[in-house]
């Protein structure tokens, strides 16, 4: 590991929150560049059962088109929420395009998940730049959004921008500082820079996300970040401080899960074609979760972020199938007229 590399890299390419104290004079700047580079700018944000946060982010990012002018398209991919959501999303008809994933790229068997709706969000978003957002944030504020967009307008080089949490290590996620950053230094240390690596606020431009293939499942954020850097190298790609994040957390069953997929999603890289894994059976520990205010719970078929498993004979575990699959580059897709 080239550890001075990594450091030149956080210092140039690490961008600091803009001043809120100069907001409107911001807003003017960004505003003037996205004209003069003729550049549209939409948001992706696909949502499953997150009744709770999804009507405080379109009261906000509706009120930051209006008032701004710097988006273009507000779209919410729903992955087929059983809650409250979708009438939610429903009441915004006329702001925002609701997309369901099941009804887009019907030819292609794509697999479920959060990756899955990403990949179809883009296919979707006739933008030049796509700006991806979580729909669980309680602390939900404009700026978030205006930061991942800046450093887009504002430089030539960097094409593709990660936000990370300040230095808080309350705001540090548990997969991301036991799974992805070890792992990380092992197999990919050219991107150990990024604070936060599978943040689920970034963004970038069209014509590079639609040249890389994704991840069906909650390995996707990984995916990005290592397809990204492969294809284009790590000096078109930054980070932006978004300073704080406060947002329900999956239980420690689900995060079995997620970190299965993002070890699969790294090490199926590296590894020889003909190295045997097993990729698809998780086993779990066969508990029940503690909910409360902070930890969210799906329903039963969304067997890829919940705690449901098929029981074994033993009381203690439980296993499921998780078959998340590679999603070929959208520019395929588009090519041969899926």
């Amino acid at each position: 590991m080239d550890v001075n590399s990594i450091d030149d890299w956080v210092s140039s390419n690490t961008f600091a929150t803009i001043d809120e104290k100069y907001i409107e004079n911001s807003y003017d700047i960004l505003r003037s560049l996205k004209k003069s580079k003729n550049l549209t700018i939409g948001i992706v944000i696909p949502t499953l059962e997150e009744e709770n946060t999804i009507g405080n982010i379109l009261d906000i990012l509706i009120q930051l088109k209006k008032h701004t002018q710097l988006l273009d398209d507000i779209m919410v991919i729903d992955g087929g929420s059983n809650d409250n959501t979708l009438n939610i999303c429903y009441s915004y008809a006329d702001d925002i395009r609701l997309i369901h994933e099941k009804n887009v790229l019907t030819k292609y068997d794509s697999h479920k998940g959060k990756g899955n709706q990403l990949w179809k969000g883009l296919y979707s978003c006739n933008t030049d730049i796509i700006i991806y957002m979580d729909s669980d944030l309680k602390l939900f504020n404009e700026m978030l959004v205006v930061r991942l967009i800046e450093p887009l307008l504002s430089t030539e080089h960097i094409k593709f921008v990660k936000g990370y949490y300040g230095m808080n290590p309350s705001s540090d996620g548990r997969v991301t500082e036991i799974c992805a950053r070890p792992l990380i230094n092992l197999l990919y240390p050219e991107l150990a820079g990024f604070i936060q690596p599978l943040s689920g606020e970034y963004a970038g431009f069209a014509n590079i996300l639609e040249k890389i293939t994704y991840s069906s499942g909650y390995g996707v954020e990984m995916k990005i970040l290592i397809e990204i850097y492969e294809k284009f190298g790590i000096n078109c790609m930054g980070q932006v401080n978004l300073l704080k994040k406060e947002h329900t957390h999956q239980s420690l069953a689900v995060l079995t899960k997620m970190s299965h997929a993002i070890i699969k999603t790294m090490l199926f890289r590296k590894l020889d074609k003909n190295s045997k894994l097993n990729e698809n059976v998780v086993i779990l520990k066969n508990c029940t979760p503690l909910l409360g205010e902070t930890v969210k719970m799906r329903t039963k078929q969304h067997v890829h972020c919940n705690n449901v498993g098929t029981p074994m004979k033993n009381e203690m575990l439980k296993y499921c199938i998780l078959d998340d699959i590679e999603l070929p580059p959208i520019e395929y897709i588009i090519s041969i007229g899926l």
